[in-house]
């Protein structure tokens, strides 16, 4: 018995690896005028793989990048090879100089099901659908009339957050882990955006959050698949992708009772009924902004209270700016996020250390281009490493410590300075520019500053500081999620 498994096995792993060439062998002829940027030496059947395991992806990538420069071919496997830019020039040739030329997506099959077949703004090509639901969400549900009517209720949220971390903090010898608190609260912020600013619905909540952290673990499970075309066949992928149907059956049954409401007309959904897309477009459309936004400004919120425990001169310079500002106040309220220069230093050296997406969402070249004046086909599937950006140690000194002070230069028209602002995209830059980056960043300053106005944050244990460890899914999060003492300020 345990040698025909054996033999199985063997013969799978062979005709695998026949199936794999093969499909090598297609896509390479695919693109016979296109001359591929050199990089490292691939292997037979796993590519470079064997080079990107030990650290995550964005560091393996940007180590390979000092060797063989700001421009390669990287292959996941033998039959997907992308092109790495970790160069600030060639970015921005991408992402802004010729956005529309790469202007298109390259996702993984089990994606397929939870985006209405790649019918959303991250998902679908820049074209009519994609520049119509862009519009509508910017002008509307996002829009900065829209965004400040939103005022009350966030400060409301922010004290039902606070509050919650107290509680828990008395139940648990003053430890917290803040992480799902902020997910609970950004997901309230979307679902008034979205339904109106009269939905409230605690189930609701519990409900989203939970599919969402759902998808972003099944979508771990398409790497294999990305690496080797025919381990989409295998057992474990299929489970995968059953999972992901269940989900959006999920989502479906949670979403569909609210499309028969009447929304506001500031609303996001009543911008979708407007268009008369069909129903899994706006069921997935909606349910897009989710994944886009909650897992990244909690976890971009979560990285930053990491370092607050870290660097506690830096935690006691935000609260004494925040004091000195303000003067002695409970709340830091929306109005006043903007004034707080040292915050607004915490934010950008934040992102800039941990790049929410590190590696963005792949671009893919919607026709035949050039890069660097080089040919690329269409279909070329490139990738920009903001990472690599971020940590350049020819553009920003000590690239690798947390110095939120880099950003308080003041106004500084030279070319140095010119080179840390193109060299500093958290969203990315160009027409595929993150939609909700103005939401993002003034949610993401706004929790932060309450809640070290609220709280000291310091080790659990003296001396053991948080893991800033990483685990790259569809965003970056904490390997080890933070657990933290918090000490009430305020009485």
């Amino acid at each position: 018995m345990e040698v025909s498994l054996w033999l199985v096995s063997a013969t799978f792993a062979i005709l695998l690896a026949l199936a794999t060439l093969i499909q090598k062998s297609k896509s390479s002829s695919s693109f016979p005028e296109m001359k591929w940027p050199s990089g490292p030496k691939k292997l037979p059947i796993i590519g470079n793989l064997h080079q990107l395991g030990g650290d995550v992806l964005h560091v393996a990538l940007a180590k390979l990048a000092k060797v063989h420069g700001g421009v390669m071919t990287v292959w996941i496997g033998s039959w997907r090879s992308i092109i790495v830019i970790s160069d600030v020039d060639k970015a921005w040739e991408v992402l802004v100089n010729k956005s529309s030329d790469y202007g298109a997506r390259d996702l993984t099959e089990i994606t397929k099901s939870v985006t209405a077949s790649w019918r959303t703004i991250s998902t679908s090509d820049v074209g009519a659908l994609w520049q119509t639901l862009r519009k509508g969400l910017q002008n509307g549900a996002l829009g900065p009339l829209n965004i400040a009517a939103q005022t009350q209720f966030q400060e409301g949220d922010m004290k039902r957050l606070i509050q919650a971390m107290t509680d828990e903090a008395a139940k648990n010898n003053n430890i917290v882990k803040p992480l799902e608190h902020i997910k609970k609260n950004t997901v309230r912020l979307l679902t008034r955006l979205i339904f109106g600013q009269t939905f409230d619905d605690d189930k609701f909540v519990e409900s989203m959050h939970y599919d969402v952290d759902d998808v972003i673990r099944i979508g771990g499970y398409a790497r294999l698949a990305e690496a080797f075309y025919y381990a989409k066949y295998l057992p474990s992928h299929r489970k995968a992708v059953r999972e992901a149907y269940l989900v959006k059956s999920r989502v479906e049954d949670l979403v569909r009772p609210l499309l028969s409401s009447n929304p506001p007309t500031n609303s996001y959904l009543y911008f979708l009924l407007s268009q008369n897309f069909p129903e899994e477009v706006i069921i997935f459309s909606i349910f897009e902004l989710y994944i886009l936004a909650v897992d990244s400004t909690s976890s971009t919120t979560t990285w930053a209270l990491a370092y607050m425990v870290r660097e506690q001169a830096v935690q006691e310079k935000l609260y004494q700016d925040t004091r000195m500002t303000l003067g002695d106040v409970d709340l830091v309220k929306i109005e006043d996020v903007s004034k707080l220069k040292y915050l607004q230093a915490v934010v950008k050296e934040t992102m800039r250390m941990k790049p929410i997406a590190p590696l963005a969402i792949p671009h893919k070249a919607a026709k035949d281009t050039t890069l660097m004046g080089i040919k690329v086909a269409k279909g070329t599937q490139i990738m920009v490493n903001l990472y690599a950006l971020h940590h350049n140690e020819n553009i920003w000194t000590e690239a690798y410590k947390f110095i939120p002070e880099r950003f308080m230069q003041g106004e500084d028209t030279s070319a140095t300075n010119r080179a840390l602002e193109q060299s500093f995209l958290p969203f990315g830059a160009g027409m595929r520019i993150c939609g909700g980056m103005d939401l993002g960043k003034l949610q993401f300053a706004f929790v932060l500053a309450n809640l070290v106005n609220a709280f000291k944050w310091s080790c659990v244990e003296e001396g053991m500081l948080p893991d800033m460890s990483e685990e790259l899914s569809f965003v970056l999060l904490m390997k080890t999620p933070l657990e933290a003492k918090i000490t009430i300020r305020n009485s």
